[in-house]
């Protein structure tokens, strides 16, 4: 048994392009998502005229409501087993995550107040915004941790892995490209960026397209009947039966995968800054309209297509998964310092397309790759499938990057003078924050970021090999 084991490529199934297709699809659907969500900042301040005081305490309590139900979620999807026999062990939850969220989504946008309104209107609209986005992130915190977990147990093998992550990227871009052209259009035909119908209509657009989307979603999330068999069995042996806190002691002590969570959050919230900074940049510090966003992001997104075939080449020939991670997010922080000298909009367009080369590698290629390494290394150490509990705990890091980039809006606002309501009327020193938030303070935090996982993540590419074969031998 074991010398036919000795390759760690042998006994691992691979899957054809048109499943990896399928499977990353799912891609298409968090991007669209995740792009109209992130107008949702803009909106508040800008159409429904909440005072900037109430952005951080509403992703604030987001972000805590998140922080304890994401891993509560992991967790209760890796002991369900209702569903396993039938259906899997995550194809149910991310079909009921895809079903759900994008209605929720719509909720987020529907005012409740008149925008002239002030006093008590306000507060409900700020409670309105915290209820619906509690709930909009709960079932896609659903769909995504039961999606990201499949990811490690359906795609075993190195070099499909990287293929995987790489058609994912291309998929993320190609969404992301034709949702930063098709919603502001949208926006600005409805009635332009401060008329609360027009983004009423782009996310009814959003959800549309994301229902389309499920049928092939489908075909790629289902589980293979090995799969459930091997799940049922670890079922019925109990390895994958323990308490939550237990688990959540042994993911915080995992000194590889909290580096790499500190080095996402990094990211998250440099991420953060730039998309939710470019729309108060382009608009109150150039003074253009929506639609001056589209060649901007379409320029970031090119270029990222375009290295998505480097990315994928660097972790299979040239370096282990650690040093190609860090290269990207060595590349990525760059763009960041030089924003800060911009002052038009061509040379905004220049700069930030240099943005899509670290993005492609961390949003996609690379970035999948350490989180497959560092779930297998956990799954040997313990000898547990708990995929989705490490994807929730991830989701709290995800959900405190909004927190924190609001926190560091308010407070540069506050300091500079910005008033939204002004519009491109801002002072100087006003429009000098606006810059601030999208150039060296996200830059000085993806240094903390690099540093932080260049010292502690360990995990070599003979390790990895290693534990590969690891979980051959263990036949989980």
């Amino acid at each position: 048994m074991m010398s036919e084991l000795s390759n760690p490529e042998q006994s691992i199934e691979k899957h054809g392009i048109k499943r990896q297709i399928y499977y990353q699809i799912s891609a298409f659907i968090s991007i669209l998502l995740f792009v109209m969500w992130g107008y949702l900042q803009f909106f508040a301040v800008t159409v429904l005229l909440i005072p900037i005081v109430f952005i951080p305490v509403i992703y604030l309590i987001y972000s805590i409501v998140d922080g304890i139900n994401d891993p509560i979620l992991g967790y209760l999807t890796d002991k369900s087993k209702r569903f396993t026999a039938k259906y899997g062990k995550r194809y149910p939850w991310i079909m009921i995550g895809a079903i759900i969220s994008p209605i929720l989504l719509v909720l987020c946008f529907i005012p409740v107040m008149d925008i002239s309104s002030s006093g008590d209107t306000v507060i409900i609209a700020v409670i309105w915004l915290i209820i619906m986005s509690c709930l909009y992130e709960t079932f896609l915190t659903l769909r995504e941790i039961s999606h990201v977990s499949l990811f490690p147990d359906l795609f075993r093998d190195p070099n499909q892995r990287a293929n995987v992550a790489g058609i994912g990227m291309f998929i993320v871009l190609v969404c992301q490209i034709f949702a930063s052209i098709s919603i502001p259009l949208i926006i600005a035909y409805l009635g332009g960026a401060y008329n609360p119908n027009a983004y009423i209509g782009a996310v009814i657009f959003v959800a549309i397209i994301n229902y389309i989307l499920l049928l092939p979603l489908h075909w790629g999330v289902r589980e293979t009947p090995e799969m459930k068999e091997m799940r049922l069995r670890l079922e019925e042996e109990e390895k994958t039966k323990v308490s939550v806190k237990h688990v959540l002691i042994r993911i915080f002590k995992d000194r590889d995968w909290m580096a790499f969570l500190f080095a996402f959050l990094c990211w998250a919230i440099s991420g953060a800054c730039i998309l939710a900074g470019v729309n108060f940049f382009v608009l109150h510090y150039l003074g253009l309209g929506i639609e001056a966003t589209i060649l901007p992001m379409l320029a970031v997104l090119l270029l990222g297509i375009i290295t998505i075939p480097l990315w994928v080449y660097l972790p299979k020939k040239v370096w282990s998964i650690k040093q190609t991670y860090l290269v990207g997010l060595i590349i990525w922080a760059i763009p960041f310092m030089l924003l800060f000298f911009v002052t038009d909009y061509i040379g905004f367009i220049i700069v930030i397309a240099l943005v899509g080369i670290g993005y492609s590698a961390n949003w996609g290629v690379v970035y999948s790759l350490v989180q497959a390494e560092a779930i297998d290394n956990a799954v040997v150490k313990t000898g547990k499938r708990e995929e989705a509990s490490y994807m929730g705990v991830m989701r709290v890091f995800s959900a405190f990057s909004w927190f924190f980039q609001t926190l560091i809006f308010v407070i540069v606002w506050t300091l500079t003078g910005y008033i939204p309501a002004r519009g491109a009327n801002q002072t100087e020193l006003a429009k000098l924050g606006l810059k601030l938030i999208i150039s060296l303070i996200p830059f000085v935090i993806i240094l903390i970021g690099i540093v932080i996982f260049g010292l502690i993540y360990s995990i070599t590419k003979e390790e990895a090999t290693a534990n590969r074969q690891k979980l051959l031998e263990l036949g989980i």
